[in-house]
């Protein structure tokens, strides 16, 4: 399977911007019966993933939070390498053009792999797209976004003490 190193067509796939995971269900699992060996992940990303999960997620935010107000103060804390220079360049151009970009996408990552300095994410992430609106004036620019699942394979590394994403590919056909 071919990978790209670049952004799908429309802003909202350079990434796929996203938001916080819905609080989980209540109520207890009870299952019966025996379960063969579980994989477990090893590595300093714990064997739930849970602080790699976070903080993929924690990128999400960042991502839609940076498109929206132009801000790119936030950047550097979730993301690393090419993934902040993707989105900080994105940043510039929309700086250049006027514009603002809002959207909402909703991540659905999996932990693939950990070791103790980088984690392997893979997602389906949903997303509504991205509207374009003049910074200025609030005036929707474009036509309406479309909306989709996207495939999206992210690499974390440790980077003074914290994960962050420091890339995102997508497959050719990047449909779930």
């Amino acid at each position: 399977m071919a990978l790209r190193r670049t952004a799908p067509p429309a802003a909202a796939l350079l990434f796929a911007a996203g938001c916080s995971l819905p609080p989980p269900a209540s109520g207890a699992l009870q299952p019966s019966g025996t379960n063969g060996a579980a994989a477990t992940v090893r590595g300093s990303a714990a064997a739930d993933g849970t602080p790699v999960l976070d903080a993929y997620r924690r990128f999400h935010e960042v991502f839609e939070y940076s498109l929206a107000t132009g801000d790119a103060g936030r950047v550097r804390q979730a993301a690393t390498g090419a993934a902040a220079a993707r989105l900080l360049t994105a940043l510039r151009a929309n700086r250049r053009a006027g514009v603002v970009q809002r959207g909402h996408s909703v991540p659905h990552p999996q932990l693939r792999a950990a070791r103790a300095a980088s984690a392997d994410v893979v997602d389906c992430v949903t997303t509504s797209g991205l509207w374009t609106y003049r910074a200025a004036t609030g005036a929707r620019v474009g036509r309406a976004p479309k909306a989709g699942r996207y495939l999206l394979y992210a690499r974390l590394v440790r980077a003074k003490g914290a994960w962050k994403v420091a890339l995102v590919t997508y497959p050719e056909d990047p449909r779930c």
